[in-house]
């Protein structure tokens, strides 16, 4: 389901540019807040990217309090969380999608810097010259951050399921994760101009701030 969703946001990206014991005696350069407390830990806060294809990533921007109010999602794009949801406009005539967010949370466990995440679009609705694509998305990432705390190995799961369609079978995508490698970003936020991320014609949010 993961490949079919990637296939349409490329299809998407195309047409716009045509017109978020033994471990405990670990060594590690982590802060010691984040060694013996449950709070986020430092070293986590802010940009963190992976690459999935040539023109897909993702992004993760933490908050100091582990919260997430922004991403690069690896099917619409940039997203500001605290917006809502976003609308584009396409290229063609009567073109158009919108992308409305869930709850999204960041968990971190600092006996084994295990830390997990989890973003929801809990609506995708995408309006080609071919037909229309809807659905939801669900997107786990799980994995340890590395002791110097510039990596994070992540294991993705992608639930998602289009409407009208199958649901997505849970034990198949458990035994069948992506894996990604996140790098922390030597930026202070989620860019939505970078040309690297997207250059789309329009992104504009409920506000219509562009």
């Amino acid at each position: 389901m993961n490949k079919v969703l990637v296939s349409f946001s490329c299809c998407f990206i195309v047409l716009a540019l045509a017109g978020c014991g033994q471990q405990n005696r670990r060594t590690s350069n982590l802060p010691p807040s984040a060694a013996q407390k449950t709070e986020f830990p430092e070293v986590m806060v802010g940009v963190w990217e992976a690459e999935v294809s040539a023109i897909s990533k993702w992004g993760i921007k933490f908050e100091p309090d582990g919260s997430i109010l922004k991403i690069i999602h690896s099917l619409p794009g940039p997203v500001n969380l605290s917006k809502g949801w976003i609308y584009w406009e396409g290229p063609d005539p009567g073109t158009f999608a919108y992308f409305v967010m869930g709850p999204c949370e960041a968990k971190y466990n600092p006996a084994n810097h295990q830390l997990s995440v989890k973003i929801v679009l809990d609506e995708f609705f995408m309006r080609f010259p071919q037909g229309d694509v809807e659905g939801r998305s669900e997107d786990h990432f799980d994995g340890p951050v590395s002791d110097d705390g510039k990596t994070w190995a992540a294991s993705w799961r992608n639930y998602s399921s289009l409407k009208g369609g199958s649901p997505p079978d849970a034990n198949l995508i458990e035994q069948n994760p992506e894996e990604l490698v996140f790098t922390k970003v030597d930026v202070n936020d989620v860019d939505f101009t970078r040309k690297d991320v997207n250059d789309i014609n329009k992104v504009s949010d409920i506000n219509g701030v562009e």
